[in-house]
């Protein structure tokens, strides 16, 4: 089988691979926006002005993942809260990497370590397409394509691999033409460059991208070492990126990277130890997830160790361990010319996984020290090993039982998706589960509580709210949910003491200051509301509505040209919203504000 032949395949592996990840994500497009994306997107001034994003805000809101949040400002700009558009975007860069991950396989059985001349079997095609089919089908992967804002995830690791990829057609193309500085080879370092430079810029796990193009070159291709470095270079600087992002923050590393926004992050002071101890079975979770998809979780109540002798931490140090030794005896064996090139393709598989999960499985302590999406850029390699461990055992032929099945896993990991998908479909489900699968974590009690409050259940809402501050009586959200169901039924003194108690265990919950100003101005008790809504305002000193809250509170006051400042203030803020406008001609025309 001819080299044209195989590659004359391409575009029918490239639309088996969208056709299974469409399948499988088909029921996912009216998933509502769930945990982070609250903060992230619904009530994120930042991205709701496209041209203040790009000009303004947007850089200095989050310089570390500009490129992740311009994405989701463009979305807004096209679809404002619509979250159809939004996961469109989110499984168009899933199967986007999906195809890259077929690409970069399919570069690498190319390079010169891999390459056998005499020696082209259905294997070539094979460890790509299954390897991509692996991907975008599994499960694991639904929380970094589900899950809106961890587009940061996904993209990053869109071009992660696109900048390997590039990097890996490059040095063919010089290999090929014995020309390092041929216009075409150029083209694509440049391209490989500036892929890691935007991967850098979606999410920090970025970061060890030019560690695994050292290792790539060094794996499969020949060179002295000195061109290497030459060739090195430019993509290694792009490892000063992230650090460089960093500087100026007065949080710790392991709080910037982290998943969640401070309102929705589970209260915990890791040490290093404890974090790096904690990792291991938390990795060994990972592989198992890989291998074994069940209980899947979005909120793991993953338990802390403290001791390396903690039998599971150490059963895990040793699996990885082990793990890890197999992936450079295999490397050691694929030096011999007689070698299978798979094996070289699984140690590098094998690598990969444990150089690009080192930024979040390490010793920069994470308050959540387990989410399934941080295993999306891992598993690029994992399933890269997988599908060539396959072949090898096979013996590098194709027959029609091992195609039947490869099929058959697929179909089954499709079909698993989209279960895992159906769960995904409403609040009350995801968090219904999750509260199941942990049901000692006082988080998906307390989100169990938000979906059905905002499905009415106000009952039962309130027997949720009040599990999460039995089981987390430090977090100040329950109470202020709470407070919210009280003022709700119309019980002001009731909701007014939860909402104290959410103020006074965190003062800058902004959200609670607005709930009790609300609570004591309906009890016409208006000098604490103004309080409150002023204490909230610098917090949040470009939300509209808490000027506008303002204003009615002077206006309650007859204190009409006052209400008037702070229903323009509103108005000139969002300029979207009729009411503000409206109170703002009744209070210079002289009518009261009810």
């Amino acid at each position: 089988m001819s080299n044209k032949s195989l590659w004359s395949r391409l575009p029918l592996h490239l639309f088996l691979v969208a056709a299974v990840g469409l399948i499988a994500y088909s029921n996912s497009f009216h998933v509502p926006f769930i945990f982070d994306d609250e903060g992230s997107i619904v009530t994120n001034n930042v991205i709701k002005n496209l041209h203040r994003f790009l000009y303004d805000d947007g850089y200095i809101y989050n310089p570390r993942r500009f490129l992740g949040y311009l994405t989701v400002a463009l979305n807004y700009r096209f679809g404002a809260l619509d979250v159809t558009g939004y996961h469109v975007v989110n499984l168009a860069i899933h199967i986007g990497t999906a195809m890259l991950t077929y690409l970069l396989a399919r570069l690498t059985l190319a390079t010169p370590t891999l390459r056998r001349e005499d020696d082209v079997t259905a294997a070539s095609w094979f460890i790509p397409l299954f390897a991509a089919l692996l991907f975008v089908a599994h499960p694991v992967q639904t929380q970094a394509v589900t899950y809106v804002i961890q587009r940061l995830a996904s993209l990053a690791t869109l071009f992660f691999v696109a900048s390997i990829a590039s990097y890996a057609k490059a040095r063919l193309l010089q290999e090929e033409s014995g020309r390092p500085f041929a216009v075409k080879p150029v083209c694509f370092y440049v391209l490989a460059v500036a892929a890691a430079g935007c991967a850098m810029k979606c999410k920090e796990i970025a970061f060890t991208l030019p560690f695994v193009v050292v290792l790539y070159e060094f794996l499969f291709f020949r060179m002295t070492a000195a061109k290497k470095v030459l060739f090195l270079l430019p993509v290694c600087l792009t490892v000063l990126i992230v650090p460089l992002s960093l500087l100026g923050t007065n949080k710790p590393i392991g709080q910037l990277i982290s998943d969640v926004t401070a309102v929705t992050r589970v209260d915990s002071e890791l040490s290093r130890l404890d974090y790096l101890f904690t990792q291991f079975p938390v990795i060994a979770t990972y592989l198992r997830l890989l291998v074994l998809p069940v209980r899947q979780n979005l909120d793991y109540d993953f338990p802390v160790y403290h001791s390396l002798a903690s039998l599971p931490v150490l059963f895990s140090l040793l699996l990885l361990l082990v793990l890890f030794g197999t992936a450079l005896f295999l490397w050691q064996r694929s030096r011999d010319p007689q070698a299978a090139p798979e094996l070289r393709l699984i140690s590098f598989g094998i690598l990969w996984f444990f150089i690009t999960i080192s930024v979040e499985s390490s010793l920069i302590p994470i308050a959540d020290v387990i989410f399934e999406h941080r295993v999306y850029l891992p598993s690029v390699g994992a399933f890269i090993a997988v599908a060539a461990l396959v072949s090898l055992c096979f013996k590098r032929t194709v027959s029609r039982s091992i195609v039947a099945t490869a099929c058959a896993v697929v179909v089954a990991l499709t079909a698993t998706t989209f279960a895992r998908n159906q769960v995904w479909g409403t609040e009350l489900s995801l968090w219904g589960d999750t509260a199941q699968k942990s049901p000692q974590k006082a988080r998906p009690h307390y989100n169990v509580a938000l979906a059905l409050e905002k499905s009415g259940r106000l009952d039962e809402s309130l027997q949720q709210a009040l599990i999460a501050t039995r089981l987390s009586p430090k977090e100040a959200n329950p109470y202020n949910l709470i407070g919210t169901i009280f003022g709700k039924k119309g019980d002001y003194d009731q909701a007014i003491a939860a909402l104290s108690q959410a103020v006074k265990l965190d003062p800058t919950l902004a959200e609670a200051q607005v709930n009790l100003g609300d609570a004591y101005r309906l009890k016409r008790m208006l000098p604490q509301a103004m309080e409150q809504y002023q204490a909230a305002m610098k917090q949040r000193p470009t939300d509209a509505s808490i000027y506008h809250k303002i204003g009615i509170t002077f206006a309650l006051q007859q204190n009409l040209p006052k209400a008037a400042v702070f229903f323009q203030c509103a108005a000139s803020l969002d300029p979207s919203t009729p009411q503000y406008r409206l109170d703002l001609m009744r209070a210079q025309a002289g009518s009261m504000v009810k």
